[in-house]
């Protein structure tokens, strides 16, 4: 009887409209920035939280922030010129953030921050799968560094200027 009145509630929450918090640590956020030569760079953000919104069953909004300082790409030295005035400043600009403006079965339409410049994104859907337990996503999309002042003159030449993101996240 227990197990019944708790499904009926979780259903009547679902169908109601639910926000869910992002599991940080059964979630990453990674990128890849290509090189000249076609070298590419891999890394991630360790330190990121959001919520995800879901409304008689299907997932309405995603929204989160991702600090900047935690950004990692195996190499320490790469890391601290990432964070300088020259790439993301995180002295002044702590965060990134990601609004969802439309969420669809195939897309997350998105206005993202960086460095006080904000842009619409289109970030892609590849899996997501809503049940009992949370959500599971996994988006991916492209952002170009140099429309969020993400650029010197010396790395521009070598770095082409769109950088591949992959989400995966799971909220419950």
């Amino acid at each position: 009887m227990m197990r019944m009145i708790a499904v009926l509630l979780f259903t009547a929450i679902i169908a109601l409209g639910n926000e869910l918090t992002v599991d940080t640590k059964r979630s990453s956020i990674d990128f890849t920035a290509t090189e000249f030569f076609f070298a590419s760079v891999d890394g991630n953000f360790s330190s990121f939280g959001g919520t995800i919104t879901v409304e008689e069953g299907k997932v309405t909004a995603i929204n989160g922030e991702v600090a900047v300082i935690s950004i990692n790409t195996g190499n320490a030295r790469r890391d601290d010129h990432l964070l300088s005035s020259d790439f993301f400043y995180e002295v002044k600009f702590h965060t990134i953030t990601f609004r969802s403006k439309a969420v669809t079965q195939k897309n997350v339409i998105a206005d993202v921050t960086i460095k006080d410049i904000t842009k619409t994104l289109n970030f892609k859907i590849k899996k997501i799968e809503v049940g009992d337990d949370g959500v599971t996503i996994k988006l991916t999309g492209v952002v170009d560094r140099t429309a969020f002042d993400i650029d010197n003159s010396f790395m521009s030449a070598i770095i082409k200027d769109n950088i591949n993101v992959v989400a995966r996240l799971v909220a419950h």
